[in-house]
């Protein structure tokens, strides 16, 4: 085996562990020891990238595979939860759903729909500005056109389209039949099962998937929280 294809494995590997390390650094870590241990995982990983650069092939694997060792002790003894790449149930061709109002687009509808993307080739559905109003009782700051278009352009989504402007809010996903619908961890207008047993009513194989951890890492990663923030500071201007 030449140098290069050695290069490449390591390299694969190391872009493998970066994949499960974004992960856990979305995830709030309360015990110090737990944290200590990610912390010494993510300097190997550091010293896997730098022994790379510098040609040491042997000393790179070394602490790549040490770092992975690391990681995979804390979950199996459940401290930690993450996929590595081939445990995404994702596939070539999968379908992924994924709908939200994305009014203010801030850090969490970006940590959700990348969460939505692992799964497979992402439509976002973008609700209508009446949908908004009939759910929340108010209607978006933003308008649907301009919110279309900002989730159009992020990077996680494949396509994204408007929601049906009428009172079926599954009208849409019957249209569009999907392999997987995403639900973020506060998205609650229909209950789970009920949820299920609507999508099968209607002839559709559909499989849901609830993210439950919660994206928290900033201070606002809520539309609410920006325009309450909005108003206290008009307020005092």
């Amino acid at each position: 085996m030449s140098n290069k294809d050695i290069e490449s494995k390591i390299a694969k590997y190391i872009d493998g562990l970066k994949y499960v390390l974004d992960q856990i650094r979305d995830k709030r870590i309360e015990k110090e020891e737990v944290r200590k241990i990610v912390d010494l995982a993510e300097k190997y990983f550091e010293d896997a990238k730098y022994y790379l650069k510098k040609g040491d092939y042997f000393t790179s694997l070394i602490c790549v595979v040490y770092a992975e060792g690391l990681i995979d002790s804390l979950r199996f003894m459940g401290e930690i939860d993450y996929l590595w790449k081939f445990e995404v149930p994702k596939a070539s061709g999968k379908k992924v759903v994924a709908a939200g109002t994305f009014d203010l687009i801030h850090p969490g509808h970006l940590w959700f729909l990348r969460k939505a993307s692992e799964y497979g080739r992402l439509t976002v559905i973008v609700a209508r500005d009446k949908t908004v109003k009939k759910i929340k009782g108010h209607p978006p700051v933003i308008p649907e056109d301009q919110r279309l278009l900002v989730v159009q352009g992020l990077k996680y989504v494949d396509e994204a389209v408007l929601g049906f402007e009428n009172d079926d809010l599954l009208k849409i996903i019957e249209k569009l039949k999907p392999d997987i619908l995403v639900l973020g961890p506060d998205q609650n207008f229909i209950p789970e099962e009920e949820l299920k047993r609507k999508l099968r009513e209607r002839g559709l194989k559909t499989e849901v998937v609830k993210l439950r951890e919660q994206f928290n890492k900033c201070k606002f990663y809520k539309t609410s929280d920006i325009v309450r923030e909005i108003k206290r500071k008009a307020y005092w201007s």
